[in-house]
């Protein structure tokens, strides 16, 4: 059982390369949960980035959109703060925006889990 996987495991490193960037994208949505859609990137795309606006409050919680979005580069710091209704975060490794605004790094799980699902993607779809 062992060799299959490390055999699954060398393969999605291979496709990696083989393959343009991915990342998770969706446009504003209310939970992170609905911004899982894996999407292939443009060439010159390097960025997976993710955008919390705030768009209203509810009593005792603030309401907010997310859209997640392949991108050429990254935003800057100095925008980030001029728009303190919008959270900005971004990040340079496939699939690295499986998570909210709330973590520039997601975990060696959650990455792990993205590659996998971006492997079955693929073979599922023949790409």
């Amino acid at each position: 059982m062992r060799t299959p996987l490390v055999t699954l495991l060398a393969a999605v490193l291979c496709v990696e390369q083989v393959y343009p960037f991915m990342c998770y994208t969706c446009q504003e949505q209310e939970s992170n949960k609905d911004c899982l859609t894996i999407s292939m990137c443009a060439k010159e795309d390097k960025h997976c980035v993710t955008i919390r606006k705030d768009v209203g409050t509810k009593p005792n919680k603030p309401k907010y959109v997310i859209s997640k979005m392949c991108s050429p580069t990254c935003p800057e710091t100095g925008q980030q703060q001029i728009q303190s209704s919008q959270n900005v975060s971004c990040c340079e490794k496939p699939l690295c925006n499986v998570n909210g605004v709330s973590s520039r790094q997601s975990s060696h799980g959650m990455m792990s889990l993205g590659v996998l699902a971006s492997v079955t993607y693929i073979f599922t779809y023949g790409l």
